[in-house]
């Protein structure tokens, strides 16, 4: 593992981005970043491209073994570095098959259902079509997080997603939620289990470091005042 150097694309703005970064964090992976800013088209550049044809953040490139390889999606990058960084037992992501499977179903609402119709990529298409990209992006929050309200109901202790500890589910909904309030910034106050979970769980210091307002790329109107 020694021998292994990784580098990550990101973008200050992409909760897919800041979930890689927190994870990161959490099990302090060394790696380098490089910066590609989505609102300039970096991301369509043929370089960049050569490395993710479908044109997004993050990317994660691994060096080992003389060669490299790239992993372009976030939810698979997450448990990549988890199982092969993640001190022992210390996972995000459970060996139980029932803590796995619901973990696994919290991240698909969130990043399978809710993050693309919030994405930089609908939002443009729906305002192409003749529509409003807040009350789209208002009303998709409202379904989904009504439906993972519910969820969090059966599965949450709390403080965190999944139980009474840290998973890649609180990992997945941070990020998540920092864009949901970008549109519905006052969502969760009929949400109370998504406002508990996102209380206790975005001040911890791994996910503040990893969230949009403090990365090297973060402009200086959307750093804390």
């Amino acid at each position: 593992m020694s021998e292994t150097k990784l580098t990550l694309y990101s973008y200050f703005r992409s909760s897919a981005s800041a979930r890689v970064r927190t994870v990161m964090n959490i099990h302090n992976i060394p790696h380098d970043t490089k910066y590609i800013h989505l609102l300039k088209g970096e991301q369509k550049s043929p370089e960049y491209s050569a490395l993710n044809a479908g044109q997004s953040v993050p990317t994660l490139i691994i060096r080992e073994n003389g060669g490299e390889w790239a992993l372009a999606q976030s939810t698979a990058i997450m448990e990549y570095l988890d199982e092969t960084y993640a001190p022992p037992g210390n996972t995000l992501l459970p060996k139980d098959p029932k803590a796995r499977a619901q973990i696994r179903s919290i991240i698909a609402l969130l990043c399978g259902d809710l993050f693309p119709m919030l994405s930089m990529r609908t939002l443009n298409r729906v305002k192409a079509c003749g529509g409003q990209a807040e009350p789209w992006a208002n009303e998709c929050s409202t379904e989904y997080l009504t439906a993972l309200e519910a969820l969090l109901k059966t599965t949450s202790g709390g403080k965190f997603c999944y139980g009474d500890r840290l998973t890649l589910a609180d990992v997945a909904f941070v990020p998540q939620m920092y864009t949901v309030l970008r549109y519905s910034p006052n969502i969760m106050e009929e949400l109370p289990t998504i406002k508990a979970v996102f209380t206790h769980v975005s001040v911890i210091p791994e996910f503040v470091a990893a969230d949009y307002m403090h990365q090297p790329d973060t402009p200086d109107d959307q750093r804390p005042k």
